[in-house]
């Protein structure tokens, strides 16, 4: 005999696996998975597009976020030369990193609104054609003054890789699928931050600190070739068929789904704009502002800013300690230790999101057929514990001069997994929540975590100077855990009665 569920049906609540007796009742044969969203019925839905078109339009999403990241975000073995050759202070070189950073949270003010009246296509290809631009503004700078200004551009142009990317993900594949793509998505946002140290240092050691800034804009224009051939719109307006996708009469399962592609008029390159009068000035101005008035977003990105900037505090102070004695390394070599942020974090976008997405779905199965957010919620337990061994094992080895290979394989391994893992895992969490608004999501993130980034340049490493590597390193080690786990806590507990005091905000009609 099936058992009747009673399933309140808040906003991030989702029926999820439905059998033959009804929606809601769980049944041990015969079970579907429900879509969510409810795609339409036409073929040019981004939803029903087919596996290739979805995997193409993703991928160049997420090679556009490498090397648009990679370029802003990666001089910290240059910091010597800069110092030398424009004869300046480390804390004023570090400025050339902060003028990107807050750059690229702070743009998203425009790029969010623009993507959603314009669509995200042309949001990407201006984005992509101003880095280009600013590529070439920094190979040819010659003063310092024209280097602030040629950061800022850079990070106005990249600062479409902190939001664009989420979006897409929200517009073309199902609540089920995305964990999966979101690792994806921070992945490639930190193989950039990766692997661009080790690119910069070696062609700096060996050619010139400028070539590096040509082979970024090489590789930035193939990426905005790509987008322009294999990037259709992905942002769709589909009829409103009931006032919520949990409408019964309008569910799909999987196998009722039509296939489709791109249609012609989807790779444009003249917008058609839509525009929404009082709604687009709720959605793209007071949104973004309201929403840090809810307390999971506050939290995923707080706690995102967190995680994230642990790789910041290790990217400010590889210099510092590797460069110097014991270990004297040359800004090659100094790159050269970013490998083991790449492995980390291919190990992260292996686990992170398949691992939370197996656990939600387990739970979903548990819960007779009904999804709750805060499912995923209890996948962040092994990477918090990773973060914490991984800062730990870095502070300590940098104040006591271990060997290198303790520091760069275990420290630096590890947080290159967590800063993979734990903002997957906090984003999916916040946009299940509130699946309408995921471009305003990573805008609240990136404001936070990027504005919190830029204050770091100015104190850590004259911190880590003056009382030793532990406090600061160890500093943003609690930061990262505390809030992570204290938040994980009290949402798993409390996390639906958050979202029913929030239910009838106007987000949820946008």
């Amino acid at each position: 005999m099936a058992d009747h569920i009673e399933a309140e049906l808040i906003p991030g609540t989702e029926i999820l696996l439905a059998s033959d007796e009804g929606y809601g009742i769980h049944s041990n044969t015969n079970e579907e998975l429900v879509l969510v969203p409810t795609p339409s019925d036409q073929p040019d839905d981004p939803l029903n597009w087919s596996v290739g078109w979805k995997a193409t339009v993703i991928l160049n999403q997420a090679f556009f976020v490498f090397i648009s990241v990679l370029t802003p975000l990666s001089i910290a073995p240059l910091t010597p030369i800069f110092m030398q050759e424009f004869h300046k202070t480390l804390t004023q070189v570090n400025y050339l990193f902060g003028a990107a950073a807050i750059t690229l949270g702070y743009t998203n003010f425009i790029i969010v609104p623009f993507s959603n009246i314009f669509g995200r296509r042309p949001a990407i290809l201006i984005c992509g054609l101003v880095c280009v631009l600013a590529n070439i503004w920094q190979a040819l700078t010659t003063s310092y003054p024209s280097f602030i200004g040629a950061r800022v551009i850079s990070g106005f142009g990249a600062g479409a890789n902190e939001s664009i990317m989420p979006m897409v993900i929200a517009d073309v594949m199902f609540m089920h699928q995305r964990g999966l793509w979101m690792g994806l998505y921070f992945w490639a946002y930190f193989l950039g931050t990766f692997i661009g140290p080790i690119i910069s240092g070696n062609i700096a050691a060996h050619v010139s600190w400028r070539w590096f800034f040509w082979v970024c804009t090489i590789f930035q224009g193939v990426s905005l070739i790509m987008m322009i051939f294999m990037f259709p719109e992905t942002l769709y307006k589909r009829p409103n068929l009931a006032t919520s996708d949990h409408g019964s009469n309008h569910i799909r399962s999987l196998p009722e789904r039509p296939v489709g592609r791109p249609s012609k008029h989807q790779f444009s390159l003249i917008p058609r704009p839509e525009f929404e009068d009082k709604d687009l000035v709720f959605r793209d101005i007071l949104a973004p502002i309201q929403i840090f008035s809810f307390p999971i977003i506050l939290w995923a990105a707080f706690s995102f800013n967190f995680a994230a900037n642990c790789l910041l505090a290790l990217n400010l102070t590889q210099s510092q300690v590797f460069a110097a004695p014991p270990y004297l390394f040359s800004p090659a070599q100094v790159g050269f230790v970013n490998f083991a942020f790449v492995v980390g974090g291919i190990i992260g976008l292996l686990t992170a999101g398949p691992f939370s997405d197996w656990i939600s779905m387990r739970a979903t199965a548990r819960n007779k057929g009904v999804r709750e957010p805060e499912m995923r919620l209890i996948a962040l337990v092994p990477y918090v514990c990773i973060c914490l061994v991984g800062m730990t094992v870095t502070a300590v080895g940098y104040q006591r001069h271990w060997p290198w290979q303790a520091v760069v394989v275990i420290g630096y391994g590890f947080v290159g997994i967590q800063v993979v893992s734990i903002p997957a895992i906090l984003i999916s969490y916040a946009i299940d929540s509130y699946r309408h608004i995921p471009g305003q999501i990573m805008l609240a993130g990136t404001i936070i975590k990027n504005s919190f980034g830029f204050g770091m340049i100015f104190y850590f490493n004259d911190w880590a100077a003056k009382d030793g590597f532990i406090p600061p390193v160890m500093t943003m080690m609690a930061l990262t855990v505390g809030f992570t786990v204290i938040g994980m806590v009290v949402f798993m507990i409390w996390g639906k009665k958050f979202r029913r005091a929030t239910m009838h905000s106007k987000l949820h009609t946008l």
